[in-house]
Order: C-alpha cells, then sequence, then structure tokens
C-alpha cells in the first residue's frame, strides 16, 4: 500500500475562499519534498485567481503572499536552500521559483498553529479547529436544543 499524502490549500481574498484538499499528484519521499510539491500546486491556484481576477476586471493585489509552514520548503523554493531534498522531485514543480523570482508572489513562513489549509488535511483539537473555522469566517453549527 503506499502512502500519498493530503495537500491543503486555501486561496483567500477579502470575501473569496477556494479551499481545497485532495491527494498529492506525485510520492515524495520527505516532508520538504511534500511542502515544496503543495507550494506549487497552490502556484497554480494562484495563478488561476490572478488570472480570473483580471478576466473579471477586478482589482488585486500587486504581490500575493503564499503562507507556507515548512522553513525547509521556503528555502527551496527561494534557492537559498540545498535542493538535494527536493532533486526528486518533477522539474514540472519547479515554476514556483519563476513566480516568486518575477515578484508574482512572495513565500512568507506561517507558524503551524496558524496554518488555515491544515484544517483539510489534519486531525486537529477542538480549540485549535475553532480557531482555524474562525479564520475562515465559517460559524460553528447551533446546538438543537
Amino acid at each position: 500500500m503506499t502512502v500519498v499524502p493530503l495537500l491543503g490549500m486555501c486561496c483567500n481574498s477579502t470575501v473569496a475562499h477556494l479551499p481545497t484538499s485532495k491527494k498529492q499528484p506525485i510520492i515524495t519521499d520527505d516532508t520538504c519534498s511534500v511542502e515544496f510539491v503543495a507550494a506549487s500546486e497552490c502556484s497554480n491556484m494562484i495563478m488561476w485567481t490572478h488570472n480570473l481576477f483580471e478576466e473579471l476586471k477586478l482589482r488585486r493585489a500587486k504581490q500575493t503572499i503564499l503562507f507556507e509552514d515548512n522553513q525547509a520548503a521556503i528555502k527551496v523554493i527561494s534557492e537559498v536552500g540545498s535542493n538535494y531534498k527536493v532533486r526528486s522531485v518533477d522539474l514540472k514543480f519547479y515554476k514556483i521559483r519563476d513566480f516568486v523570482e518575477r515578484n508574482v508572489f512572495r513565500v512568507t513562513y506561517c507558524p503551524s498553529e496558524d496554518n488555515i489549509a491544515d484544517i483539510f488535511t489534519k486531525p486537529l483539537g477542538p480549540q485549535q479547529f475553532g480557531k482555524l473555522r474562525q479564520s475562515l469566517n465559517v460559524l460553528p453549527v447551533p446546538d438543537n436544543e
């Protein structure tokens, strides 16, 4: 049996959310590679939303922020860190570096406890779940009493 990591992301605008949770498109063998591939997949969603905003003639921020909770992946994306951890990752996932280099978006560290995408991929305790749910502006289900 092969275990494929879940990829979770959430694109937020002032009024729109695009939450996603799906199996990662490739099998990777370490956390840095998993996060690198997830960030690359998220960059595709970012570019899709940029194109959608442009087509609808909506304004957007000049530079989008991609929040990442893995320091090693941030270093690899920014080409500051060693590539040995992600050398087996398919080249199509490296386009994220081009987007960052062209200032289409920037990658910023986000502590795991603040990472909204975790609500789509991890079992969370009630307090953490409530905190992340509130970040998504989703109301709790009322009791039937």
